[in-house]
């Protein structure tokens, strides 16, 4: 997989908007976890140990435990399909929506997961994602947490007013499109919820699907 179509901002914003889509769904959904976002459940699962609540710690520290075995296997993995000379790019975002797709099928209909063991999965697979797109036009940012993707945003902004050079007002703009395109995620991850309730993340399985066709068919032209 060529690095340059990886790090295409439109590839970028794709991720993005899913990793919304995904922590506004479970956050609403499966009462406060998120799947993406571990910054929130250490933060819950610390609170609750501190009042004593072990019961709701293990419904916090599950998700966390899940994405760092995620990190662990995607390293794993890649440096396998790199000595096989294999691009890993492709396979582990095919694997990323294989997994999201299958759980989210098996909890609609037949398997009755605990809900922390399934964002658990959905947390590893949405590891994957956070290992393997890390930057866009150069740019390094991160795919499923906009903090540091909003510092860069005004970092930029303050530099361009500072300095007037363009390639800060260039940065600018990519930043700030990937903070909105997490912003439209959760939008539409909060309606969609309402609408398809446990069926929901198969939109996330759609936007990873186009990600997926976007890395495997598209020519390299820049936009």
């Amino acid at each position: 997989m060529n690095t340059e179509m990886r790090e295409k901002l439109r590839v970028a914003s794709l991720l993005a908007m899913n990793a919304g889509f995904m922590d506004a769904f479970s956050f609403f959904h499966f009462d406060g976890r998120f799947i993406g976002m571990q910054t929130g459940n250490m933060i819950q699962a610390a609170v609750y140990l501190a009042k004593g609540n072990f019961v709701r710690v293990a419904d916090f520290i599950i998700p966390v435990l899940f994405f760092s075995c995620g990190v662990i296997f995607k390293n794993i993995y890649s440096y396998y399909l790199r000595k096989k000379n294999k691009p890993d790019t492709i396979y582990l975002l095919l694997l990323q929506w294989t997994g999201v797709t299958v759980f989210t099928l098996l909890y609609a209909t037949i398997l009755k997961l605990p809900v922390s063991i399934f964002v658990g999965f959905l947390s590893f697979f949405m590891a994957i994602q956070h290992d393997t797109f890390s930057k866009t036009r150069g740019l390094p940012y991160g795919s499923i947490m906009m903090t540091g993707n909003l510092k860069s945003t005004m970092v930029n902004l303050t530099n361009y007013a500072l300095t007037h050079e363009q390639r800060y007002l260039q940065n600018f703009r990519v930043f700030a499109s990937l903070v909105g395109a997490f912003f439209l995620g959760t939008i539409l991850g909060t309606y969609s919820a309402d609408i398809f309730g446990n069926w929901t993340l198969l939109v996330s399985s759609t936007f990873l699907i186009i990600v997926y066709f976007m890395l495997r068919f598209e020519r390299e032209e820049k936009i």
